[in-house]
């Protein structure tokens, strides 16, 4: 802003003064000097304005990698208050499967999580893919916000480019926006996920029939740091597209009144 103001000062300075010398320097030499000095004046504008891009473009890859980091603290942090439970639970179950006693651990396995008993997993739902640990317990926190929750996935995921943790992710991040978007509804709303082979690219998506995103939001919902939740959010679907676009697949979106919306990954498959 003061570079901006000391050009315009300048070039009104030689534009009012067709007549004068300053410092027994001629208008002609002033002249001459004044336009170098707003060239100059230019360049570093310029300059600064890129340097001022750089470090946006740095504090916007650090919130990113902020964001990681904070992913990763939470899952270890979950991880080591599971692990003793869990190794407890695991040992009771094989004893009770060294034992013959099926029905028992099926019974205890319910005890442990109320919710599953809820939750009917039909065999046409699941497709015995790596997916299905995922999408089962993200049912099961679907039922306990009183979302009905139906998939497909067709075989074929496994041949995907797309490493399986990141491809874990993608898929979670999106059923959590998926159940955040309709929990708060009063209607009974749905999410479907889906899984469709299309030869050389598989498209995996995920649909929620809650409020729908409109036309302004989705032209700025991919971009990092922009949410309607507050500061310091916002990078969740920057880095889904990033991480897809990465091994060369697509992430869209629909979103339009009497449909709901629907974020769809398109994942090219290894040749």
């Amino acid at each position: 802003m003061i570079i901006l103001l000391t050009q315009t000062l300048l070039l009104l300075f030689i534009t009012g003064w067709n007549e004068v010398e300053l410092f027994g320097v001629s208008y002609d030499k002033l002249f001459n000097i004044i336009i170098f000095m707003v060239v100059g004046l230019s360049i570093l504008s310029i300059i600064m304005v890129a340097e001022l891009y750089k470090m946006v473009e740095y504090e916007t890859e650090f919130k990113i990698q902020q964001v990681k980091l904070e992913e990763s603290k939470k899952s270890i942090k979950n991880l080591r208050s599971q692990k003793h439970d869990f190794l407890n639970h695991l040992q009771t179950i094989y004893g009770m499967v060294q034992l013959g006693k099926k029905d028992k651990v099926k019974e205890y396995i319910r005890s442990l999580n109320k919710d599953i008993s809820k939750v009917d997993f039909k065999q046409d739902i699941l497709s015995n893919s790596i997916l299905d640990s995922i999408l089962i317990s993200k049912k099961l926190e679907a039922v306990k916000a009183g979302i009905n929750f139906d998939c497909k996935v067709e075989v074929g995921v496994e041949e995907v480019n797309f490493p399986i943790d990141k491809l874990f992710r993608v898929l979670s991040n999106l059923i959590d926006n998926a159940i955040d978007a309709v929990k708060d509804s009063g209607n009974k709303e749905s999410i479907i996920v889906k899984g469709t082979d299309r030869g050389e690219e598989y498209l995996l998506s995920v649909y929620n029939s809650g409020s729908v995103i409109g036309g302004e939001l989705q032209e700025n919902i991919f971009k990092p740091g922009f949410s309607t939740k507050g500061e310091d959010r916002g990078f969740g679907l920057y880095i889904i597209k990033s991480l897809i676009e990465e091994f060369g697949g697509e992430l869209r979106l629909e979103s339009k009144n009497g449909f709901g919306t629907e974020f769809s990954c398109y994942l090219k498959k290894i040749k």
